[in-house]
């Protein structure tokens, strides 16, 4: 590795570039590789960062330093914080062998830096061979942007990679996977193809999260296959179970100068448009609630819904709704995603509340009905109960009418009661008019008194049934 050190070390950005060139800034942002190294033939790397604040206000920014472990330099992997950094308003902080100067490493010491801060803050790195050129002079590197924490991804691609055989000649590219979680580990799948798209090599990489959470792959070595052949046309597919932050670069084996890539999230195909359909519960009953559920094909990402009263819901693909009354309501659903929405109706039945059966007795003594008089209301479901004073039980009585009722009045076991009968009854609004709403009901024996005796003679008195609204 460290003949490559200075080329691993000024890797592309993921976003980063768009985001230097837009201008844009960002909070917590990641030096995506760093070193403050020898490679053992008088070539010495040391990195350099810029921290920028483009804001008015002074801005606190609390480094981060994820070692690396390095056996020949005795290093272990280890996470190294520094003291926070005011940057001055409209303001720039810079460190030279930053490794060294603000993190106090010795020679060996490599891996990623984070910059955490609330506000918005623009980070650059460069990697220079400060003993470059057969040890006459320095080279400096390419400054790269720092990368945005919010920008790592689950999938992307990274294109036109280049791959050598010769050390000395062409090309070369390295990939640098980091986990920016703060716990938990992330698995990435590299799948290398040539331009044509035929698959090369495919590798998982494991990358835990603090100093185990970055990952170097030099140059396709460390594929599985490995991959030995020289070409220019050469891109990266990876896909991680966590979001990772993904960078790599092309290296001229000659002139050593990187060329920094951009990794970019691959464009979501076009989805379907949806088939909206939707199920109702059975039996809706008003006051009770009613369970809409989307059934829709094409994997809808927004329901809309209208009950057909006035009410709406905006969301959710299973929702319920409260109906105030029995009716038949129209409803409709919509379902929709990027490709369009679509639409669908149907009639709801929704049963009225039946209000519990009310019970009324009423007995005939010698004389009279008890009560002569009971108010009835529309729609609320009776059950009359006809009877005969068991205190006397000569008298033999029976129910005439109530007259206008028709085939809704008492039962035929009514007309001679022996010893009661049971009058089931629910009165309409159409009662209301005539003969309404005073339905009156008499004896129908012809002595209908005690003993016998005759109802005019006995003076039996009739009752009546009032119907109200």
């Amino acid at each position: 590795m460290p003949f490559q050190l200075r080329r691993v070390l000024q890797l592309g950005v993921v976003l980063g570039g768009t985001l230097a060139a837009c201008g844009a800034t960002r909070a917590d942002v990641v030096v995506p590789s760093s070193g403050f190294l020898n490679n053992g033939i008088g070539d010495i790397f040391q990195t350099d960062v810029r921290v920028f604040n483009p804001t008015d206000s002074p801005v606190a920014v609390t480094p981060v330093f994820y070692r690396q472990p390095n056996t020949a330099a005795g290093l272990s992997a280890d996470t190294v914080p520094a003291a926070d950094v005011v940057v001055p308003p409209r303001g720039q902080v810079s460190f030279n062998n930053v490794l060294q100067s603000l993190f106090g490493q010795v020679t060996g010491a490599f891996g990623p830096i984070r910059f955490r801060t609330t506000a918005p803050i623009v980070v650059s790195s460069a990697t220079n061979n400060v003993n470059g050129c057969n040890h006459t002079g320095a080279i400096q590197g390419q400054w790269i942007p720092g990368l945005d924490v919010a920008s790592a991804m689950t999938g992307g691609t990274l294109v036109q990679l280049a791959a050598s055989t010769s050390g000395t000649a062409g090309y070369r590219s390295n990939l640098v996977f980091f986990n920016p979680a703060a716990a938990g580990s992330a698995n990435v799948t590299a799948n290398l193809r040539a331009g044509d798209g035929s698959l090369l090599s495919t590798s998982t990489f494991t990358l835990g999260n603090g100093p185990a959470g970055f990952r170097q792959v030099n140059n396709y070595k460390d594929f599985s296959p490995p991959v030995s052949l020289s070409d220019t046309n050469l891109w990266i597919e990876f896909t991680s179970d966590q979001p990772v932050l993904a960078f790599a670069s092309v290296i001229n084996n000659v002139s050593g100068d990187p060329y920094a890539l951009t990794a970019s999230a691959e464009p979501a195909a076009v989805p379907a448009l949806p088939v909206a359909s939707y199920t109702v519960s059975a039996s809706p009953t008003a006051g009770q609630p009613v369970t809409f559920t989307d059934t829709s094909s094409g994997s809808p990402t927004v329901q809309l819904w209208s009950f057909g009263d006035g009410s709406t819901g905006t969301s959710g693909a299973t929702v319920q709704h409260t109906y105030s009354a029995g009716a038949t309501y129209k409803t409709a659903h919509f379902a929709g995603n990027a490709a369009g929405v679509s639409g669908a109706a149907q009639d709801v039945v929704v049963a009225p509340v039946v209000p519990p059966t009310i019970k009324i007795t009423i007995t005939a003594s010698q004389w009279q009905w008890t009560p002569q008089n009971v108010n009835l209301k529309v729609g609320q479901p009776y059950e009359v109960t006809f009877q005969i004073d068991p205190a006397v039980p000569s008298v033999h009585h029976g129910v005439g009418g109530p007259a206008g009722l028709g085939n809704q009045g008492p039962p035929a076991n009514c007309f001679f009661l022996n010893p009661s009968c049971v009058w089931n009854f629910t009165p309409t609004a159409n009662m209301l008019g005539s003969p309404g709403p005073v339905y009156p009901y008499g004896c129908t024996q012809s002595t209908c008194g005690f003993g016998h005796t005759n109802m005019t003679a006995g003076g039996m008195s009739g009752g009546t049934i009032t119907i109200v609204p």
